[in-house]
């Protein structure tokens, strides 16, 4: 194969620029992580909970709580087992401010549960 300069030209020309941004977005990406829990101003700083441990573990509970309400939800409504140590009320015994814990996290993650439409979060 026979390199002509203008071949060679718009090479470069497409695979600088190329280049120039996979060596770049790695940066940028660390740089926009997004809020972190340990700062004093995110969105994401919860009010501790008062009671000693969870149901589940801090980090199953950031997963999986909405699947984990929605399953005793389901068990509640449709065969009628109610469950008082894994109930919603239950969570308001630790987390005693709904505006400082399940709304604020809600609000950061853009979704608009529908508990509340039912179900009263005891001050």
């Amino acid at each position: 194969m026979v390199w002509y300069p203008a071949l060679l030209v718009r090479s470069f020309l497409f695979a600088a620029p190329l280049l120039a941004w996979l060596l770049a977005a790695p940066g940028a990406a660390a740089a926009q992580d997004g809020p972190r829990r340990d700062d004093p101003s995110s969105p994401l700083r919860l009010e501790l909970p008062e009671g000693k441990s969870c149901v589940q573990p801090t980090e199953w509970m950031r997963r999986n709580h909405m699947d984990f309400l929605k399953h005793n939800r389901d068990l509640a409504v449709r065969e009628g087992v109610r469950v008082k140590d894994d109930s919603l009320r239950n969570c308001s015994t630790c987390h005693k401010s709904r505006e400082k814990f399940c709304d604020r996290c809600h609000t950061y993650a853009g979704v608009a549960p529908n508990c509340f439409e039912c179900h009263d979060y005891p001050k």
